[in-house]
């Protein structure tokens, strides 16, 4: 499957649902590339994640090779790295709600060093469907890993979706390291 091919399949799915329809998809579509760049953080910097801002405390300073790498791409880094032998999960976000949880945020997976993909399609915002936790990713070795993204309906209250998916992805490291999403799993809550 060509990549243009895969990123239509993966604008139609977004088109036809909310942020979590995407792990609704037969088959579960791949939207990381390899060799990809690392992207940018989208829209403008939210102030009150800087200096002096409001929700300051929310954001970590940057440690390793990986979060430098997110900061510089204008990224403000939140919750601890999972890391596995070579392999890295950063969580990193570019704007908060008023409560100061992360917004227009994305788990990014590192090898090496090198970018290998994302954990969702597109950024997620806290309390909304098909959003991941940090604290629900598990590395079980360096090439498998598993996250669970809430799942909204519109009658949820905002503290307790319905249901989890859980995601299993494994990592391919040739011909550049890249993430597959390989299954989904729902389950009621």
């Amino acid at each position: 499957m060509t990549i243009t091919v895969m990123l239509a399949a993966l604008v139609t799915l977004l088109a036809a649902g909310g942020p979590g329809s995407w792990l609704d998809a037969k088959p579960l579509v791949n939207w990381n590339v390899a060799g990809a760049a690392l992207p940018a953080r989208p829209g403008p910097k939210d102030a009150e994640l800087g200096l002096g801002g409001r929700c300051r405390s929310s954001v970590r300073p940057p440690t390793t090779i990986e979060d430098r790498a997110l900061v510089k791409r204008g990224w403000s880094l939140v919750g601890p790295a999972t890391r596995y032998a070579t392999t890295v999960i950063d969580f990193a976000m570019s704007s908060a709600d008023g409560m100061c949880r992360p917004n227009g945020y994305q788990g990014f997976v590192f090898v090496n060093g090198k970018f290998a993909g994302t954990l969702a399609p597109h950024p997620m915002d806290s309390r909304t469907d098909g959003a991941v936790s940090g604290q629900m990713i598990t590395l079980r070795n360096a090439n498998d890993i598993e996250a669970a993204f809430a799942r909204y309906s519109d009658k949820d209250p905002l503290c307790c979706p319905h249901a989890n998916s859980l995601v299993t992805y494994t990592i391919k490291t040739a011909p550049a390291p890249r993430v597959f999403p390989v299954a989904v799993k729902t389950r009621p809550n």
